[in-house]
């Protein structure tokens, strides 16, 4: 199967279609397109439901706080609706060669969806590269869907533009038929979780994918089979110290030929490699570094002294040979697949879910991986950056403003965080993607682990079940696992989870810069983001020797990276003394 581009097009988020059109397309859109004007925010029930009507809307139906949201989850009666309308849903396919030709409404998940919910959805899924470009083309149009994942993101601006500007509503103005986001939201009562759905306390643009079981979900693996021809074991690789000396025995010892792989964006994840350091080391193709904040004062990624110590070090594995040459032309673990699956790299960064696919496509008998601790510069080192436990997928969607039944397509999109949607989107259709075992646990059918098209596992659940790369739903973990041993690699997740973590040099996420201050980067930006990205890798494969370090960083700040930094830092000590 092919899926080139994803890791580094996940990272970017880009996304979906050019040769389709709609907003919505109802044969009797008898729902207003805006809020009842009947509802209120005080604590009790809505408004009662109108009778007779060819909705099931929550609103009238559940209990609210006194801040207008839900106060439990709510069930839906099904169908959603009974009107035969028409959704159009612009969303990513990593595998659209598995399609049949009906389209994607006819695969069982959608088709099942669509059976349970009344609501028949046009999938708008056009090659994942052309993403940004074909964005573009339907914003142009004025041809938005109804419902855009990754909208916002592909849009922008701010959450606040793209609502003033009226491409997206401001999904709070329709919390009534949303009690599940939200709730969820507030339920799950984490401020970094609040503090990104939320634009401010009244703007909302996105329904954000959420993790009902989070744990980080990429990291560093190895061969554990190479270790053990080491006399090492997992345990023991603690420091980068210990994966210089590994990577080392591995090339000289064992004949691996690159036994470390970088991608295109150097990590594949930012400060899953370079979180010894406290800092990232991965260069962003669409924009800027990223930020972070010591004793107060905002710093970039790239060019401090700690990415001048890491590119350093890492520029001499290079050199030794440890690092596979190739990587320029790898923007995700598809492109290495066959270094992966020879044995001629070891030491590669991967979701553990794929260790099953890699390990039944290795000839070797003996081929084992497991997951490796993140990286440390001495042990006992408390980590301060880029490793706090996200709850959020990589899933998120907006809704047009120009929708013809808003109501709908809200509701909809909340069906998924509701207790049988949010299941069933994390496993699909029973018999398809999972069964019952002997024990009666779920488990994924043979159809899945052993796809009749060759198809990876993990790929095929992104057909057969939510896309969690770009549907948002509130989402398990769980199916990705489901299998005999699964539950071990779920397991190696959580050696990425820093116990006692603070992340005292991460950007706290409830701070923003205004619209104003955004547009006034977004002039300086783009010269230095190229010249970084130009300037950076040079380093690392020593093209540009290390004692041209401090030439580099002070031409960046020549370049306008000094006005970024005066802009965040105003915007920063602002915002500290807003919430002393």
């Amino acid at each position: 199967m092919k899926v080139k581009k994803l890791l580094s097009l996940m990272l970017a988020l880009l996304l979906v279609v050019a040769m389709f059109a709609g907003c919505g397309k109802t044969e009797t859109p008898t729902t207003p397109t805006t809020p009842d004007a009947g509802t209120t925010d005080t604590p009790g029930t809505d408004t009662p439901a109108v009778e007779d009507s060819p909705y099931n809307f929550a609103a009238g139906n559940f209990e609210k706080g006194e801040n207008g949201l839900a106060l439990d989850f709510y069930e839906y009666e099904l169908p959603l609706t009974t009107t035969d309308e028409v959704l159009t849903f612009w969303n990513m396919c990593w595998s659209p060669q598995y399609v049949p030709a009906e389209g994607m409404a006819s695969m069982p998940y959608q088709s099942a969806v669509r059976d349970m919910t009344g609501v028949h959805v046009e999938y708008l899924c056009p090659p994942v590269e052309n993403l940004s470009e074909n964005f573009s083309v339907l914003l142009a149009s004025d041809d938005l869907a109804d419902i855009m994942a990754h909208g916002i993101i592909y849009y922008g601006k701010s959450v606040q533009d793209a609502v003033d500007e009226e491409w997206f509503i401001n999904i709070l103005d329709y919390k009534d038929y949303a009690p599940n986001y939200f709730y969820t939201v507030e339920y799950i009562n984490q401020d970094t979780l609040r503090d990104t759905v939320y634009y401010n306390d009244q703007l909302c643009g996105w329904f954000y994918g959420i993790y009902k079981d989070p744990t980080p979900t990429t990291g560093w693996c190895v061969r554990e089979d190479y270790l053990t021809d080491l006399g090492l074991k997992w345990q023991d690789i603690v420091t980068y110290d210990d994966i210089h000396d590994m990577l080392f025995r591995m090339k000289n010892e064992l004949g691996v030929d690159w036994p470390m792989e970088f991608f295109q964006s150097l990590e594949m994840v930012p400060s899953y490699f370079g979180c010894g350091y406290d800092t990232a080391l991965f260069l962003n193709s669409a924009g800027m570094p990223y930020t972070k904040v010591i004793d107060g004062k905002i710093q970039y990624t790239s060019t401090t002294e700690d990415d001048k110590n890491l590119i350093d070090m890492v520029s001499k594995w290079y050199k030794e040979g440890l690092i596979d040459p190739g990587w320029p032309g790898y923007l995700g673990n598809d492109d290495m697949m066959n270094m992966i699956t020879t044995g001629e790299t070891a030491y590669v960064a991967m979701t553990p879910s794929q260790i099953n696919d890699y390990v039944t496509s290795t000839p070797d008998p003996d081929c084992a991986w497991t997951s490796l601790t993140r990286p440390l510069r001495y042990e006992g080192q408390m980590l301060k950056y880029g490793q706090s436990l996200s709850y959020l997928t990589n899933g998120t969607s907006s809704i047009s403003a120009k929708c013809e039944n808003i109501p709908l397509a809200v509701t909809w999109s909340d069906w998924f965080y509701s207790p049988y949607g949010s299941d069933f989107s994390s496993w699909g259709p029973q018999g398809v993607v999972w069964d019952y075992d002997e024990n009666g646990e779920k488990t994924l059918t043979d159809f899945i682990l052993h796809h009749p098209e060759g198809l990876g596992a993990q790929w095929a659940l992104l057909l057969y079940s939510a896309n969690n790369l770009g549907d948002a739903t509130y989402f398990s973990q769980a199916r990705q696992y489901a299998y005999e041993g699964g539950r071990e690699l779920f397991e190696m997740t959580e050696r990425w989870v820093i116990d006692g973590y603070k992340g005292e040099y991460d950007v706290p996420t409830g701070f923003r810069l205004t619209d104003d201050e955004s547009e006034e980067v977004s002039s300086y930006s783009g010269d230095v983001a190229t010249f970084i990205n130009e300037n950076y890798s040079l380093f690392f494969v020593g093209d540009k020797p290390i004692s041209e370090w401090d030439a580099y960083v002070q031409q960046a700040y020549d370049l306008g990276l000094a006005q970024i930094l005066d802009i965040y830092q105003t915007a920063f000590d602002a915002y500290l003394a807003a919430n002393a």
